[in-house]
């Protein structure tokens, strides 16, 4: 519960993966925002109390559990709904980086449909997004992040966007292209991948090259190269190669952040495995 004396405070990140992009996490107690307009696409969600705001003539109130989106030019204002003031999480998206999307998708201009959105799921994708590119960037890889961000931003517009089913001749990522995508997974599971190198290779888009992936094995790409990991992981233990030399050769951050991902994947930590399969 937030307390009632008054609390008016923003921090602001800038995400590593888009330069362009602003984070924010506010406290408001009093503060109430004046009518203004934003140059991007402003998303958020309030995770304390609630904010109410006019938009076009009409009045929407911002709950936990509802999803804030604004287009760009859209004038509206912003106060609490009550007086114990309210915490909040906001990405604002430039215009570009949706323009970019929409040319993957040979789509027009993208907009949002309305300005709340009453989707759980969406909200905790972007909660869960927002910690991620803010808290815990310094511990999580940029095609990890940006498989997440694309993610959220196709599931955004798909759901709640004025967009039109992909076309049927979109490009496709061929079965050759794929095992060749595989196959550089294998050969360096120590390395860093970056979606847009990736996708350039079998000359799609970064956001065609996500979904077409996924479609074809069901899995992001960071999704399976994390898996192949593990895998190798298991192998290497098994051998009797230390869960520190294992860690760094695969590429993981270090061996926290290896030993949380085998337990996760394998419900046991690299150090108990390693005791029951070998002598």
């Amino acid at each position: 519960m937030m307390a009632t004396s008054a609390v008016e405070k923003i921090d602001y990140w800038q995400a590593s993966i888009l330069k362009e992009m602003e984070l924010s996490r506010a406290r408001f107690t009093h503060f109430a925002f004046e009518k203004h307009v934003h140059l991007d696409y402003h998303i958020g969600v309030v995770s304390h109390g609630g904010q109410r705001y006019h938009h076009r003539g009409c009045e929407y109130r911002l709950t936990p559990g509802n999803l804030s989106t604004l287009n760009p030019d859209e004038s509206h204002n912003g106060q609490s709904i009550a007086d114990g003031g309210y915490e909040a999480l906001v990405m604002s998206l430039p215009t570009s980086y949706v323009q970019q999307v929409g040319q993957a998708l040979n789509q027009g201009e993208l907009f949002f449909n309305a300005p709340i959105q009453d989707d759980p799921w969406l909200r905790n994708y972007f909660i869960r997004l927002h910690q991620q590119l803010t808290l815990y960037q310094a511990n999580i890889s940029p095609m990890e992040a940006e498989t997440l961000l694309l993610g959220f931003i196709s599931e955004l517009f798909y759901r709640h966007g004025k967009l039109r089913n992909l076309p049927s001749n979109s490009a496709k990522l061929s079965g050759a292209q794929l095992e060749s995508i595989k196959q550089q997974f294998h050969s360096g599971l120590d390395q860093e991948f970056e979606l847009e190198q990736l996708a350039l290779t079998v000359g799609l888009s970064k956001f065609q090259f996500l979904r077409q992936f996924k479609a074809a094995t069901g899995m992001t790409p960071h999704a399976y190269l994390k898996r192949l990991r593990l895998e190798y992981a298991k192998k290497a233990l098994m051998r009797g190669d230390s869960a520190i030399n294992t860690a760094h050769g695969l590429g993981f951050f270090d061996q926290s952040h290896f030993n949380k991902a085998f337990k996760q994947a394998f419900l046991i930590t690299p150090a108990h495995f390693q005791k029951r399969v070998t002598p």
